[in-house]
Protein backbone atom coordinates (compact mmCIF):
# COMPACT_ATOMS: atom_id res chain seq x y z
CA UNK A 1 0.00 0.00 0.00
CA UNK A 2 1.53 3.39 -0.99
CA UNK A 3 2.65 5.76 1.73
CA UNK A 4 0.13 8.53 2.50
CA UNK A 5 0.17 11.45 4.89
CA UNK A 6 -2.74 11.49 7.34
CA UNK A 7 -3.54 14.63 9.32
CA UNK A 8 -5.44 13.95 12.56
CA UNK A 9 -6.95 17.00 14.27
CA UNK A 10 -8.10 15.74 17.65
CA UNK A 11 -9.49 17.35 20.77
CA UNK A 12 -9.87 16.59 24.47
CA UNK A 13 -12.92 14.40 23.86
CA UNK A 14 -11.49 12.36 20.98
CA UNK A 15 -7.71 12.78 21.03
CA UNK A 16 -5.67 12.15 17.90
CA UNK A 17 -3.93 9.14 19.47
CA UNK A 18 -7.26 7.27 19.58
CA UNK A 19 -7.71 7.67 15.83
CA UNK A 20 -4.07 6.80 15.17
CA UNK A 21 -4.12 3.69 17.39
CA UNK A 22 -7.43 2.47 15.93
CA UNK A 23 -6.05 2.85 12.40
CA UNK A 24 -2.83 1.04 13.24
CA UNK A 25 -4.76 -1.79 14.88
CA UNK A 26 -7.14 -2.19 11.95
CA UNK A 27 -4.47 -1.90 9.26
CA UNK A 28 -2.05 -4.37 10.79
CA UNK A 29 0.92 -4.93 8.46
CA UNK A 30 -0.24 -2.04 6.26
CA UNK A 31 -0.11 0.48 9.12
CA UNK A 32 3.40 1.78 8.24
CA UNK A 33 1.98 3.07 4.94
CA UNK A 34 0.33 5.94 6.83
CA UNK A 35 2.48 8.85 7.97
CA UNK A 36 0.66 10.60 10.80
CA UNK A 37 0.64 14.29 11.65
CA UNK A 38 -1.28 14.64 14.90
CA UNK A 39 -2.53 17.72 16.70
CA UNK A 40 -4.95 18.17 19.59
CA UNK A 41 -6.86 21.29 20.54
CA UNK A 42 -7.85 22.02 24.12
CA UNK A 43 -11.46 22.97 24.75
CA UNK A 44 -10.43 26.37 26.07
CA UNK A 45 -8.63 27.06 22.78
CA UNK A 46 -11.47 25.92 20.48
CA UNK A 47 -13.23 28.96 19.11
CA UNK A 48 -16.60 28.44 17.42
CA UNK A 49 -16.52 29.03 13.66
CA UNK A 50 -19.66 30.65 12.25
CA UNK A 51 -20.21 30.36 8.51
CA UNK A 52 -22.93 29.92 5.90
CA UNK A 53 -21.03 26.84 4.70
CA UNK A 54 -20.72 24.83 7.90
CA UNK A 55 -22.10 24.61 11.44
CA UNK A 56 -21.05 23.35 14.87
CA UNK A 57 -17.38 23.75 13.93
CA UNK A 58 -14.58 24.66 16.33
CA UNK A 59 -10.96 25.54 15.69
CA UNK A 60 -8.61 27.98 13.99
CA UNK A 61 -9.36 28.26 10.26
CA UNK A 62 -5.89 29.52 9.37
CA UNK A 63 -4.22 26.78 11.40
CA UNK A 64 -6.30 24.08 9.71
CA UNK A 65 -5.51 25.53 6.26
CA UNK A 66 -1.79 25.51 7.05
CA UNK A 67 -1.73 21.95 8.42
CA UNK A 68 -3.82 20.42 5.64
CA UNK A 69 -1.72 21.78 2.75
CA UNK A 70 0.28 18.62 1.95
CA UNK A 71 -2.06 15.97 3.39
CA UNK A 72 -3.96 13.24 1.58
CA UNK A 73 -6.26 12.17 4.42
CA UNK A 74 -7.90 14.36 7.07
CA UNK A 75 -9.46 12.96 10.25
CA UNK A 76 -11.31 15.30 12.58
CA UNK A 77 -14.47 15.68 14.62
CA UNK A 78 -14.95 19.41 15.00
CA UNK A 79 -12.39 21.23 12.82
CA UNK A 80 -13.87 23.63 10.24
CA UNK A 81 -13.47 22.43 6.64
CA UNK A 82 -14.64 25.13 4.26
CA UNK A 83 -14.24 25.46 0.51
CA UNK A 84 -11.30 27.80 1.05
CA UNK A 85 -9.59 25.24 3.28
CA UNK A 86 -10.14 22.51 0.68
CA UNK A 87 -8.51 24.78 -1.89
CA UNK A 88 -5.39 24.68 0.29
CA UNK A 89 -5.23 20.88 0.07
CA UNK A 90 -4.74 19.82 -3.57
CA UNK A 91 -3.58 16.34 -2.55
CA UNK A 92 -6.55 15.57 -0.31
CA UNK A 93 -8.14 12.21 -1.16
CA UNK A 94 -10.53 11.62 1.76
CA UNK A 95 -12.00 13.27 4.84
CA UNK A 96 -13.07 11.33 7.92
CA UNK A 97 -15.45 13.17 10.24
CA UNK A 98 -16.12 11.66 13.66
CA UNK A 99 -19.78 12.67 13.83
CA UNK A 100 -23.10 11.23 12.85
CA UNK A 101 -23.65 14.16 10.49
CA UNK A 102 -20.53 15.91 9.08
CA UNK A 103 -21.98 19.41 9.56
CA UNK A 104 -18.54 20.97 10.07
CA UNK A 105 -17.54 19.93 6.53
CA UNK A 106 -18.63 21.81 3.41
CA UNK A 107 -20.03 18.69 1.80
CA UNK A 108 -20.87 20.37 -1.51
CA UNK A 109 -17.31 21.66 -1.86
CA UNK A 110 -15.86 18.24 -1.03
CA UNK A 111 -18.18 16.62 -3.57
CA UNK A 112 -17.19 19.08 -6.29
CA UNK A 113 -13.57 18.10 -5.70
CA UNK A 114 -14.29 14.36 -5.73
CA UNK A 115 -13.39 13.95 -2.04
CA UNK A 116 -15.47 11.38 -0.12
CA UNK A 117 -16.50 12.38 3.39
CA UNK A 118 -16.65 9.37 5.70
CA UNK A 119 -18.61 9.84 8.90
CA UNK A 120 -19.69 7.89 11.98
CA UNK A 121 -23.44 7.45 12.32
CA UNK A 122 -24.23 5.32 15.32
CA UNK A 123 -21.17 6.39 17.32
CA UNK A 124 -23.38 7.82 20.07
CA UNK A 125 -26.81 6.40 19.32
CA UNK A 126 -26.84 4.09 22.34
CA UNK A 127 -25.68 6.91 24.61
CA UNK A 128 -28.40 9.27 23.36
CA UNK A 129 -31.07 6.57 23.50
CA UNK A 130 -30.23 5.66 27.10
CA UNK A 131 -30.14 9.35 28.06
CA UNK A 132 -33.52 10.01 26.47
CA UNK A 133 -35.04 7.06 28.27
CA UNK A 134 -33.51 8.26 31.55
CA UNK A 135 -35.06 11.67 30.88
CA UNK A 136 -38.50 10.08 30.56
CA UNK A 137 -38.07 8.14 33.81
CA UNK A 138 -36.75 11.19 35.65
CA UNK A 139 -39.76 13.23 34.54
CA UNK A 140 -42.38 10.58 35.15
CA UNK A 141 -41.11 9.19 38.47
CA UNK A 142 -39.78 12.60 39.60
CA UNK A 143 -36.40 11.13 40.54
CA UNK A 144 -34.57 14.53 40.79
CA UNK A 145 -37.24 15.71 43.24
CA UNK A 146 -36.87 12.48 45.23
CA UNK A 147 -33.13 13.13 45.54
CA UNK A 148 -33.81 16.63 46.88
CA UNK A 149 -36.55 15.25 49.16
CA UNK A 150 -33.95 13.30 51.12
CA UNK A 151 -31.17 15.92 51.16
CA UNK A 152 -33.54 18.76 52.08
CA UNK A 153 -34.80 16.89 55.13
CA UNK A 154 -38.37 16.44 53.88
CA UNK A 155 -38.37 12.67 54.43
CA UNK A 156 -39.99 12.34 57.86
CA UNK A 157 -42.39 9.36 57.64
CA UNK A 158 -41.38 5.71 58.05
CA UNK A 159 -44.22 4.64 55.75
CA UNK A 160 -43.01 2.97 52.58
CA UNK A 161 -46.10 3.54 50.46
CA UNK A 162 -47.19 7.15 50.62
CA UNK A 163 -47.75 9.85 48.04
CA UNK A 164 -46.08 12.34 50.36
CA UNK A 165 -42.93 11.22 48.58
CA UNK A 166 -42.24 12.43 45.01
CA UNK A 167 -43.76 9.92 42.62
CA UNK A 168 -45.46 9.54 39.27
CA UNK A 169 -46.71 7.11 36.62
CA UNK A 170 -44.84 4.13 35.20
CA UNK A 171 -43.71 3.95 31.58
CA UNK A 172 -45.18 0.45 31.30
CA UNK A 173 -48.49 0.46 29.37
CA UNK A 174 -48.11 4.16 28.50
CA UNK A 175 -47.79 5.40 24.92
CA UNK A 176 -44.49 6.88 23.78
CA UNK A 177 -44.57 9.11 20.72
CA UNK A 178 -41.33 9.48 18.77
CA UNK A 179 -41.02 12.57 16.60
CA UNK A 180 -38.40 11.16 14.25
CA UNK A 181 -37.74 7.47 13.68
CA UNK A 182 -34.16 7.29 12.50
CA UNK A 183 -31.40 5.21 14.08
CA UNK A 184 -31.64 6.83 17.52
CA UNK A 185 -35.41 7.12 17.53
CA UNK A 186 -35.77 3.42 16.73
CA UNK A 187 -33.32 2.50 19.46
CA UNK A 188 -35.27 4.60 21.98
CA UNK A 189 -38.43 2.85 20.81
CA UNK A 190 -36.85 -0.56 21.31
CA UNK A 191 -35.76 0.31 24.84
CA UNK A 192 -39.20 1.69 25.70
CA UNK A 193 -40.84 -1.48 24.35
CA UNK A 194 -38.66 -3.48 26.75
CA UNK A 195 -40.27 -1.43 29.55
CA UNK A 196 -43.70 -2.42 28.26
CA UNK A 197 -44.60 0.84 26.52
CA UNK A 198 -46.60 1.16 23.34
CA UNK A 199 -44.56 3.12 20.78
CA UNK A 200 -45.80 5.37 17.99
CA UNK A 201 -43.61 7.38 15.63
CA UNK A 202 -44.18 10.24 13.21
CA UNK A 203 -41.56 10.58 10.50
CA UNK A 204 -42.29 11.43 6.85
CA UNK A 205 -39.03 9.78 5.76
CA UNK A 206 -39.39 6.50 7.66
CA UNK A 207 -40.77 3.29 6.19
CA UNK A 208 -42.93 0.87 8.14
CA UNK A 209 -40.62 -2.04 7.27
CA UNK A 210 -37.72 -0.26 8.98
CA UNK A 211 -39.47 0.55 12.27
CA UNK A 212 -41.66 -2.53 12.72
CA UNK A 213 -38.77 -4.74 13.95
CA UNK A 214 -38.50 -2.33 16.90
CA UNK A 215 -42.20 -2.68 17.68
CA UNK A 216 -42.94 0.86 16.46
CA UNK A 217 -46.10 1.93 14.64
CA UNK A 218 -45.86 4.79 12.14
CA UNK A 219 -48.66 7.36 12.51
CA UNK A 220 -49.39 10.96 11.59
CA UNK A 221 -48.11 13.72 13.85
CA UNK A 222 -51.76 14.63 14.54
CA UNK A 223 -52.47 11.16 15.91
CA UNK A 224 -49.22 11.07 17.87
CA UNK A 225 -50.05 14.37 19.59
CA UNK A 226 -53.50 13.04 20.51
CA UNK A 227 -52.38 9.66 21.90
CA UNK A 228 -48.88 10.06 23.41
CA UNK A 229 -48.31 10.10 27.17
CA UNK A 230 -44.63 10.83 26.53
CA UNK A 231 -43.08 12.54 23.50
CA UNK A 232 -39.39 12.22 22.61
CA UNK A 233 -37.84 14.17 19.74
CA UNK A 234 -35.29 12.49 17.46
CA UNK A 235 -35.58 14.45 14.22
CA UNK A 236 -32.84 16.26 12.32
CA UNK A 237 -34.05 19.57 10.88
CA UNK A 238 -32.89 21.40 7.80
CA UNK A 239 -31.41 24.82 8.46
CA UNK A 240 -34.18 27.42 8.67
CA UNK A 241 -37.00 24.88 9.03
CA UNK A 242 -39.95 25.81 11.25
CA UNK A 243 -40.16 24.10 14.66
CA UNK A 244 -41.87 20.73 14.67
CA UNK A 245 -43.60 21.57 17.95
CA UNK A 246 -45.03 25.06 18.27
CA UNK A 247 -48.12 26.65 19.83
CA UNK A 248 -50.47 24.80 17.46
CA UNK A 249 -48.93 21.39 18.21
CA UNK A 250 -48.89 21.98 21.98
CA UNK A 251 -52.59 22.86 21.87
CA UNK A 252 -53.32 19.43 20.32
CA UNK A 253 -51.52 17.40 23.00
CA UNK A 254 -54.55 15.71 24.48
CA UNK A 255 -52.95 13.78 27.34
CA UNK A 256 -50.72 16.46 28.96
CA UNK A 257 -47.62 14.49 27.97
CA UNK A 258 -44.09 14.52 29.26
CA UNK A 259 -41.66 15.89 26.65
CA UNK A 260 -37.97 15.07 26.07
CA UNK A 261 -35.69 16.71 23.49
CA UNK A 262 -32.18 15.35 23.00
CA UNK A 263 -32.08 16.06 19.24
CA UNK A 264 -32.17 19.63 17.89
CA UNK A 265 -33.18 22.79 19.72
CA UNK A 266 -34.84 24.09 16.56
CA UNK A 267 -37.41 21.29 16.80
CA UNK A 268 -39.23 23.22 19.55
CA UNK A 269 -40.62 26.73 19.82
CA UNK A 270 -39.31 27.34 23.33
CA UNK A 271 -41.57 30.30 24.05
CA UNK A 272 -44.55 28.11 23.16
CA UNK A 273 -43.18 25.30 25.34
CA UNK A 274 -42.92 27.56 28.38
CA UNK A 275 -46.51 28.67 27.81
CA UNK A 276 -47.62 25.03 27.50
CA UNK A 277 -45.87 24.18 30.77
CA UNK A 278 -47.43 27.16 32.54
CA UNK A 279 -50.88 26.25 31.28
CA UNK A 280 -50.51 22.52 32.02
CA UNK A 281 -50.81 21.32 28.41
CA UNK A 282 -47.40 19.67 28.95
CA UNK A 283 -46.90 18.07 32.37
CA UNK A 284 -43.10 18.40 32.43
CA UNK A 285 -40.20 18.58 29.99
CA UNK A 286 -36.53 17.68 29.81
CA UNK A 287 -34.34 19.68 27.43
CA UNK A 288 -30.74 18.83 26.54
CA UNK A 289 -30.33 21.15 23.53
CA UNK A 290 -30.86 24.90 23.22
CA UNK A 291 -30.91 27.64 20.57
CA UNK A 292 -27.84 29.27 22.17
CA UNK A 293 -25.32 27.20 24.08
CA UNK A 294 -24.37 27.47 26.84
CA UNK A 295 -27.54 28.91 28.34
CA UNK A 296 -27.21 32.54 29.36
CA UNK A 297 -27.93 33.35 33.05
CA UNK A 298 -30.97 35.36 31.95
CA UNK A 299 -32.56 32.59 29.89
CA UNK A 300 -36.32 32.30 30.57
CA UNK A 301 -35.84 28.52 30.60
CA UNK A 302 -33.92 28.87 33.88
CA UNK A 303 -36.83 30.71 35.46
CA UNK A 304 -39.07 27.65 35.14
CA UNK A 305 -38.84 25.41 38.21
CA UNK A 306 -37.35 21.95 37.87
CA UNK A 307 -40.66 20.40 38.95
CA UNK A 308 -41.74 21.16 35.39
CA UNK A 309 -38.52 21.63 33.42
CA UNK A 310 -35.28 19.66 33.70
CA UNK A 311 -32.26 21.15 31.93
CA UNK A 312 -29.05 19.28 31.10
CA UNK A 313 -25.94 20.63 29.29
CA UNK A 314 -26.16 18.98 25.83
CA UNK A 315 -24.87 15.80 27.43
CA UNK A 316 -26.98 13.07 25.84
CA UNK A 317 -24.35 12.25 23.23
CA UNK A 318 -21.49 12.17 25.74
CA UNK A 319 -20.36 8.88 27.25
CA UNK A 320 -16.98 7.38 28.04
CA UNK A 321 -17.47 4.83 25.26
CA UNK A 322 -18.09 7.25 22.39
CA UNK A 323 -14.49 8.30 21.58
CA UNK A 324 -13.40 4.69 21.04
CA UNK A 325 -16.60 3.92 19.10
CA UNK A 326 -15.90 6.88 16.81
CA UNK A 327 -12.29 5.92 16.20
CA UNK A 328 -13.22 2.33 15.34
CA UNK A 329 -15.98 3.36 12.92
CA UNK A 330 -13.73 5.77 11.02
CA UNK A 331 -10.77 3.39 11.01
CA UNK A 332 -12.90 0.62 9.53
CA UNK A 333 -14.28 2.94 6.87
CA UNK A 334 -10.93 4.39 5.90
CA UNK A 335 -9.30 0.97 5.72
CA UNK A 336 -12.01 -0.22 3.33
CA UNK A 337 -11.54 2.89 1.19
CA UNK A 338 -7.76 2.49 1.01
CA UNK A 339 -8.23 -1.14 -0.04
CA UNK A 340 -10.55 -0.17 -2.87
CA UNK A 341 -13.72 -1.28 -1.11
CA UNK A 342 -16.87 0.77 -0.52
CA UNK A 343 -17.05 2.06 3.09
CA UNK A 344 -20.28 1.67 5.01
CA UNK A 345 -20.83 5.34 5.79
CA UNK A 346 -20.05 7.95 3.12
CA UNK A 347 -21.96 11.24 3.08
CA UNK A 348 -21.30 11.79 -0.65
CA UNK A 349 -20.99 8.35 -2.29
CA UNK A 350 -20.96 9.88 -5.78
CA UNK A 351 -17.29 10.80 -5.16
CA UNK A 352 -16.12 7.22 -4.69
CA UNK A 353 -15.37 6.54 -8.34
CA UNK A 354 -13.08 9.57 -8.51
CA UNK A 355 -11.43 8.63 -5.22
CA UNK A 356 -10.80 5.04 -6.29
CA UNK A 357 -9.17 6.25 -9.50
CA UNK A 358 -6.83 8.45 -7.48
CA UNK A 359 -6.04 5.51 -5.24
CA UNK A 360 -5.41 3.27 -8.23
CA UNK A 361 -8.42 1.02 -7.61
CA UNK A 362 -11.74 0.32 -9.26
CA UNK A 363 -14.85 0.27 -7.07
CA UNK A 364 -15.63 -3.26 -5.89
CA UNK A 365 -19.10 -2.48 -4.58
CA UNK A 366 -22.24 -0.55 -5.39
CA UNK A 367 -21.65 3.02 -4.24
CA UNK A 368 -25.36 3.77 -4.65
CA UNK A 369 -26.10 1.46 -1.76
CA UNK A 370 -23.84 3.18 0.75
CA UNK A 371 -25.52 4.17 4.03
CA UNK A 372 -25.35 7.96 4.15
Amino acid sequence: MPSRKCLILGDEFTPSRLFRDALCERMGKDAPSLRFACSDTRNSESAAVHSDEISEAFGDVEDVARRIADCEILITTFAPVTAAILDCAPSLIAICCGRGGPVNINLDAATERGIPVLHAPGRNEQAVAEFALAGMLNLMRRIPQALDYVRDGQWTTPLEDTFEKPSGPELCTRTLGLVGAGRIGCRVGGLARAFGARVLASDPFAEAACVEPFGIELVSLERLLAEADVISIHARLDRGARPLLGASEFSRMAKRPYLVNTARAAAIDHEALLAALEEGRVTAAHLDVYPDEPLSPGSPLLAMGKDRLLLTPHAAGVSHDIPANTARLLADGLLRLLRGEVPDHVANPQTLETCFRRLGWEATGDSEGVDT
